[in-house]
């Protein structure tokens, strides 16, 4: 039976749990772009079946990491509050460019690039200086 995510969490190795969970972000995200949409952080939340909002700091820190250091547009701007944008926590753009860079990621080829790894989200975090947390 394949395994879900909040398994693959329970065993996975120290550090990357963080990682795992933006894997899981990834796929949600590339289709929201897809459909030119944005998701509210309480829409992630219980979609990654997290008990509060919190815990999505460092997988969205880790995708936008990720996406920094491989010149990718922010995928991370679709996440937003109930005013419509991103969090405190998201530096990937200033929030007077937001429209423009939103506009990037709606127009990004998204599922032509295979996803990221693991191992690869969770090197953009420690490249970035973050640290794990587990959740």
């Amino acid at each position: 039976m394949p395994q879900t995510f909040n398994e693959a969490v329970q065993s996975s190795a120290p550090g990357e749990n963080s990682a795992l969970r933006a894997l899981q972000a990834w796929q949600y995200l590339i289709g929201k772009a897809a459909n030119r949409q944005l998701v509210q952080y309480e829409e992630l939340r219980l979609l990654m079946d997290f008990p509060t909002p919190t815990p999505l700091t460092h997988p969205l820190g880790n995708l936008m990491f990720y996406c920094q250091q491989n010149a990718l547009p922010p995928l991370t701007i679709l996440v937003v509050n109930r005013s419509g944008i991103p969090g405190g926590g998201f530096s990937a753009a200033p929030l007077e460019e937001y429209h423009q860079r939103r506009e990037e990621v709606f127009n990004y080829p998204w599922f032509k690039l295979v996803p990221p790894t693991v191992q690869a989200l969770k090197q953009a975090r420690e490249r970035a200086g973050g640290k794990e947390v587990e959740q």
